[in-house]
């Protein structure tokens, strides 16, 4: 054999074994060395992103005062990238909102890649670290600042020789630089029972705990709500309570965005008593104009709650507090609901001293709203409802009338309310319940222009025709 062909078969042999893929079937890989390194590796991106202590800070930007950006190194650059979220001394406010601030903008925009890349994270930290109330003018230096790392991220990543986590998590997830930052995560989070998923996913950025973009994340997942589909609002509804008991900043945001969705359901005549609980401690009785907080919600979605406790009232008066009353006169009165807006309970001792169990949790979730009835038998009870512009007063022991007044007979503001003062001498009507009284009803409240545009009472002959 010549040495030329000698020659040729020993490369090509050096030649198979110097392919990657057949060096992988010959050596074993070196797993425990390649953990380590990657170890070191991530140990060493910690320690360039360090933030260095507020003196190093301080005499950086006092050499910028002094001296200008002539004869400053690249640790003084990354100290000014730092700085620009710090409320130093002598400095009313942080720094990038300062006279400072709008030169470091000016100056970091003209930055070439090679200079750039090594101010690129602080900047970034700086970006996330401002809280959501000091962005609500959406200053323009935060916006300049974040206009300088969207355009040149990807610039950054190409020209790291080995790209670090925060950059591939910054490509991966480019939407935090953007004016819907963090509307891509608005399903993570609400499907996230922990409240950790985005969080960790987004981890190397190291975005702090008051950052305007948590709140901002909150408030676009509060949003979603006015468009979600109807089975996902109501699967979502025990999410944002539970996020709501942990949060209670957010209580009227998330409250009246709830409540807004539910107006708007095919659901909305069926209480939901939580929500209807909640919104009774957070903003008082929404039949009372005093009580502000119900100014959260639109005039629909208030008529929407106030008809809950309407109807939950007519079935506690005739159903949980008085077990023989008569079913027709709960849906007579239940016919009149879409204009009922006020209704009030007034409990006999009986109901108001009961130990059972349906009793007291009726009385507990009500607190504020109950009257005690005096003067009267031990187990009588009576019920005020407002249609329209006129008050029905009417009792659940036999032998009582039923009263049509056109104001309110007692003082609002007191507790107990005797049974002679809810039988004003002074009313437009007084209806007794004899046979066919419900026509006799129908009829005396036409007269008075109060008509039920129910269906069930399609058939009566005392309705309006529009």
């Amino acid at each position: 054999m010549s040495i030329a062909n000698l020659k040729r078969r020993l490369d090509e042999k050096i030649s198979v074994f110097s392919e990657p893929t057949h060096i992988q079937t010959k050596f074993v890989r070196p797993q425990r060395l390649m953990k380590t390194l990657s170890i070191i590796e991530h140990k060493f991106d910690d320690l360039e992103n360090v933030q260095p202590l507020e003196e190093k800070i301080i005499k950086s930007v006092l050499k910028l005062e002094q001296h200008g950006f002539d004869g400053m190194t690249k640790r003084d650059l990354k100290n000014l990238a730092w700085s620009l979220s710090k409320k130093l001394p002598n400095y009313e406010e942080k720094l990038l909102f300062t006279p400072v601030g709008v030169r470091l903008i000016d100056y970091f925009k003209q930055l070439g890649i090679d200079q750039l890349q090594f101010v690129y994270f602080p900047l970034l930290y700086s970006y996330f670290a401002f809280e959501q109330h000091e962005l609500e003018n959406l200053p323009s230096n935060w916006i300049q600042l974040r206009k300088i790392l969207d355009e040149n991220k990807s610039s950054i990543f190409k020209a790291s020789t080995r790209p670090k986590k925060w950059m591939t998590t910054l490509i991966d997830n480019s939407e935090v630089l953007t004016t819907e930052p963090t509307k891509k995560f608005v399903r993570e989070f609400l499907q996230d029972s922990n409240d950790n998923t985005v969080a960790y996913e987004l981890e190397s950025l190291r975005i702090s705990a008051n950052s305007w973009f948590w709140d901002d994340l909150i408030r676009s997942s509060i949003k979603s709500i006015k468009t979600m589909k109807e089975d996902e609002y109501f699967q979502i509804i025990p999410r944002f309570l539970v996020f709501l008991e942990k949060n209670k900043i957010y209580t009227t945001a998330i409250l009246a965005a709830l409540l807004e969705r539910y107006a708007n359901t095919s659901q909305r005549t069926k209480s939901h008593d939580v929500l209807k609980n909640l919104a009774l401690n957070q903003w008082g009785n929404p039949q009372y104009e005093s009580s502000a907080g119900w100014n959260n919600v639109n005039a629909d979605t208030k008529k929407m709650v106030i008809q809950w406790f309407v109807r939950a009232d007519l079935e506690a008066f005739f159903t949980l507090f008085s077990r023989t009353a008569d079913v027709n006169r709960f849906n007579y009165w239940i016919k009149y609901i879409d204009k009922i807006s006020f209704s009030q309970i007034f409990l006999g001792p009986a109901a108001l001293y009961s130990s059972q169990i349906e009793h007291k949790n009726f009385r507990e979730v009500n607190k504020g709203r109950l009257k005690r009835l005096i003067g009267s038998t031990q187990t009588n009870n009576a019920f005020m409802l407002k249609i329209d512009n006129v008050y029905v007063i009417d009792f659940s022991d036999t032998g009582n009338a039923c009263y049509i007044v056109d104001k309110i007979p007692y003082k609002e503001n007191s507790r107990d309310v005797h049974r002679d003062t809810l039988k004003p001498w002074k009313h437009l009507l007084k209806l007794s319940h004899t046979s066919g009284w419900q026509t006799r009803f129908d009829e005396k409240l036409a007269e008075l222009g109060i008509f039920s545009s129910q269906a069930n009472n399609s058939n009566s002959r005392y309705k309006r025709h529009y």
